[in-house]
């Protein structure tokens, strides 16, 4: 918003540069043990860091713009010339890493399973380097968080098979229409499916908006599946599911060729 200037006139301020925003959270974190979210805590960096390094992103993930643990997931912010490079082939990677690491987790408590939600976002951003408070503070981090907790991205990894699947991402309307629509990212458009109204509107009202979805590895959750809880869905302790629809499920191609 522009000041008033010393003369009494408003003054126009430089905007903030583009960052692009990836979030994770771990899904049903809230119902392992205090023993275990430590160690989910870490896991979910630990994979996250494997990703970028297997991605060939080591420098991308070291000079990161405001790093944060979120409890139960993870934030970055990286420069918008790397927005393609985290659709693919981060989230892929992201799937496979966390595919690789189920067997350790398994080792310390045979239920402890880690599958993560992913937002991405894209917008202006304070970014000083950690010289003064308040980087990553605005409307495209809030998005994107906005974007992690929505139902439907909660669904579409909820009724994937969780032995199959363990990364489901949401992408906002602008990072699809730049980065996919735009014809940088090396998968087919069509591994990304409109989720209308997914994206709740902000704290001061509106309309939702329209958000995308990615799952690297689709599948479907077979009957009687039990979720982080134990809980077979259905049962006494199963939550409610909504449905996204079996198109969310679909491999309908590979990458671009």
């Amino acid at each position: 918003m522009a000041e008033p200037s010393p003369g009494g006139r408003r003054a126009s301020r430089r905007m903030p540069p583009y960052r692009a925003v990836l979030a994770v959270d771990a899904e049903e974190y809230s119902l392992a043990s205090s023993y275990n979210q430590r160690i989910l805590h870490n896991t979910v960096r630990d994979a996250l860091e494997q990703a970028f390094a297997d991605s060939g992103l080591e420098e991308v993930w070291r000079t990161a713009s405001f790093p944060r643990s979120t409890g139960d997931g993870y934030a970055v912010g990286v420069g918008p010339e790397y927005l393609p490079l985290l659709l693919h082939p981060l989230l892929g990677e992201v799937q496979e890493v966390l595919g690789d690491m189920q067997p350790g987790l398994a080792f310390e408590d045979r239920s402890l399973r880690l599958r993560l939600r992913a937002a991405v976002g894209l917008g202006p951003l304070p970014d000083t380097g950690g010289e003064e408070r308040g980087d990553g503070v605005g409307s495209a981090m809030a998005e994107t968080r906005r974007l992690l907790d929505s139902p439907a991205l909660k669904r579409a990894l909820a009724e994937s098979d969780p032995d199959i699947t363990f990364l489901a991402a949401g992408l906002t309307a602008r990072v699809h229409q730049d980065a996919v629509l735009g014809g940088y990212v090396g998968l087919n458009p069509r591994r990304f499916h409109r989720a209308p109204a997914a994206l709740p509107p902000a704290g001061g009202g509106g309309s939702p908006g329209d958000a995308y979805l990615y799952i690297p590895q689709p599948s479907k959750r077979p009957p009687g599946a039990q979720d982080g809880s134990g809980a077979a869905p259905g049962g006494p302790d199963a939550r409610p599911r909504g449905r996204t629809g079996a198109v969310l499920f679909e491999a309908v191609g590979e990458e671009r060729r």
